[in-house]
């Protein structure tokens, strides 16, 4: 893949990426970071990218990997900040929501938040992140449903 057809298609992930990096990380600068560190590390190795259609899932895969790289170093903020995160919001929700359901996913667990921001951001079902995380795609839905079954609680506690 030549630079430009890797820059166009950087092009149309960048948001998404971004995105699923803060809401991993819960920091808007090493969300920053790790989109920054994994699209250098992609582009340099560019030429181990064997289908141009395994794109967006070859770039979250790096880009999930210095999100854990970051967690691991203990640069993890407790909840997530939500300086950056210009995801439209729909209307149901308002700022409290939005901070509520921000704070649900940041209590999850490192390899849950992968998962649901996998599904959520990325757009990808079990089998594909499965193979991502190298994990059996029902221990996938597992995990989603489980993951998705504790922010649900932790926003009705929040409620009452």
């Amino acid at each position: 893949m030549d630079a430009q057809a890797f820059a166009e298609r950087y092009r149309l992930l960048y948001g998404d990426l971004y995105r699923f990096a803060l809401c991993v990380t819960g920091n808007a600068h090493d969300a920053e970071d790790a989109v920054a560190e994994g699209v250098l590390a992609a582009y340099e190795h560019r030429g181990q990218l064997r289908r141009a259609e395994a794109f967006k899932s070859w770039l979250f895969q790096i880009v999930a990997n210095r999100c854990r790289r970051r967690l691991a170093v203990g640069k993890r903020c407790a909840a997530a900040d939500p300086e950056g995160l210009d995801a439209p919001v729909p209307a149901a929700l308002d700022g409290a929501d939005v901070l509520a359901v921000r704070g649900a996913f940041a209590a999850l667990g490192e390899s849950d938040r992968l998962v649901v921001g996998l599904s959520v951001f990325g757009g990808y079902n079990s089998r594909e992140i499965g193979a991502m995380m190298q994990m059996n795609p029902s221990t996938v839905r597992s995990r989603r449903k489980r993951a998705l079954e504790q922010m649900a609680s932790i926003l009705e506690g929040g409620v009452q």
